[in-house]
């Protein structure tokens, strides 16, 4: 399946039911930790259609785009709207029911408008990176801990950053080249484009055509994930090579994933897309991973790192969807399925420990 909303396009301001229940779920766990009884609510309406949990997702981007960035004069355009259509129903609202209606309005307007993700982050727009007179142009990107930003490339591309990320565009008449120096990042290639869309990273050559894929790089290897179309990846051409030697080569579909790292050849495996690109909507998916594996992957996200007692602790296991921007909420979910507990030293890091030490 498709991460992406299926439904029909709608004009703004009119969100539908799905959208509006996903953005009062969003809200209220905004406002503090669900009950046990509605926790099993909302987990009955996850289950209940996979249109459920993209709305959410949605939903959730939509919050920490107006939470972040309340003043974009975009965002004060739909509030006042959404003020406007509160006054001309002549009727009182309270404050969740206002939000609601608002978060699902700026949800269904950002599908509307460019379709899902794109605008629910930070977008810069660099300039034309043409090239004069054939030479390239190079422009680079870089996110904090904690940030992501959508670029938007010249050919319409768009690479959408994970925290702590950094990229370097070099775009000329020969090809439309990315370069992954740090991090993580999602790109959308355009279609029709004359010129091969290549992804640099840890000497793989990623080339795409019409695509949607994840890349990420983890120490020394690198790691492909493909959530709609083809790419086809090799190692890049190193400096001193015979010019026309052949390279190993390797095609990936829609739901496969390819692990490359030094000395050893492609790794090619299953993904689920959706949880690839979590992400991007602020979550992290954890299938049955060690803690220690978990607690390094919220800690991507944050300045204040959650730290393991010992190395025992981290052989816990874990399973869940998770806010990535927030190491308490995870910590307490650990206590809540694993005998560990959270402890504190002044100032210092959240630290898990075994229950009984």
């Amino acid at each position: 399946m498709s991460p992406y909303p299926t439904s029909p396009l709608r004009a703004p301001w009119q969100p539908d039911a799905v959208h509006q229940s996903a953005a009062a779920w969003a809200l209220r766990q905004e406002q503090g930790d669900l009950t046990e009884g509605e926790q099993q609510r909302f987990a009955q309406w996850l289950a209940e259609d996979d249109a459920h949990a993209d709305a959410y997702a949605d939903a959730v981007w939509a919050l920490n785009a107006t939470a972040r960035h309340a003043g974009d004069p975009a965002l004060l355009e739909l509030r006042r709207s959404a003020l406007g259509a509160r006054a001309s129903r002549k009727r009182l609202w309270s404050w969740t029911g206002a939000a609601v209606a608002a978060a699902a309005a700026l949800v269904t307007a950002m599908i509307w408008t460019t379709g899902p993700e794109r605008t629910l982050v930070p977008t810069v727009q660099p300039p034309s990176l043409a090239g004069a007179a054939g030479e390239p142009a190079t422009q680079r990107y870089r996110t904090g801990v904690g940030e992501r930003a959508a670029i938007d490339l010249p050919d319409g591309s768009v690479a959408t950053l994970d925290t702590d990320s950094q990229i370097r565009v070099d775009y000329s008449q020969g090809e439309r080249a990315v370069h992954l120096i740090k991090g993580q990042a999602l790109f959308e290639v355009a279609h029709g484009q004359p010129r091969p869309f290549r992804v640099y990273a840890r000497g793989q050559e990623i080339t795409a055509v019409g695509t949607i894929f994840n890349v990420r790089l983890e120490g020394e290897r690198v790691r492909i994930a493909m959530v709609q179309g083809v790419v086809k990846v090799r190692a890049a051409p190193r400096a001193g090579a015979t010019a026309g030697a052949p390279r190993r080569e390797i095609t990936l579909t829609a739901g496969d994933g390819a692990i490359a790292a030094p000395a050893a050849p492609l790794e090619v495996r299953p993904v689920e897309p959706r949880d690839v690109t979590a992400w991007r909507g602020g979550q992290i998916v954890f299938n049955d991973v060690p803690l220690a594996e978990a607690v390094a992957e919220i800690n991507r996200y944050t300045v204040r790192p959650i730290a393991l007692a010992d190395a025992a602790v981290g052989r816990y296991r874990v399973s869940g969807v998770f806010k990535a921007n927030d190491p308490e909420a995870f910590a307490r979910a650990a206590t809540e399925v694993l005998p560990v507990r959270i402890t504190q030293a002044g100032e210092g890091p959240l630290t898990l420990r075994a229950q009984g030490d």
